[in-house]
């Protein structure tokens, strides 16, 4: 079962690697005009939809693994903390996105792009803080 669990939870990081590329791609928004520009930011946030279903997999399968194993508090406060504000972060991002493309012409998205970019920075630097606090777990002992 334990087996099932872990491939749960690394699929859905590499599911939520999306949020390490958002940075990037969150820049190109201003490159493009017009319709482009509203379509590309629609697959964003496609993208981010399903960053955020991965997170909440990858919560779920991650809570079942942590009773499997003797982890430091310190440790699982630190994971849930930073998967909390992931998770914050991403409907900050997803907000932004959503008003951005209330209107189809793109007009709103020039009034959005500036928390669109930062709020895609910031979930680039938690989603990286996370891969590296799951690579190296801290045990209790």
């Amino acid at each position: 079962m334990i087996q099932v669990f872990v491939y749960l939870h690394v699929l859905s990081a590499i599911l939520m690697g999306v949020y390490l590329m958002f940075p990037f791609l969150s820049m190109r928004i201003q490159a493009l005009t017009g319709s482009a520009q509203f379509g590309f930011l629609s697959v964003l946030f496609a993208a981010n939809r399903a960053g955020q279903l991965a997170l909440v997999i990858a919560l779920l399968s991650g809570g079942y693994l942590v009773s499997k194993q003797p982890y430091s508090v310190v440790w699982m406060v630190l994971a849930v903390v930073l998967f909390l504000a992931l998770g914050g972060v991403t409907g900050a991002l997803g907000s932004a996105m959503r008003k951005a493309l209330d209107d189809p012409s793109g007009s709103k998205i020039k009034d959005h792009i500036g928390k669109i970019k930062s709020t895609s920075v910031v979930s680039g630097i938690l989603f990286f803080l996370i891969v590296t606090l799951m690579k190296f777990p801290f045990y209790a002992g």
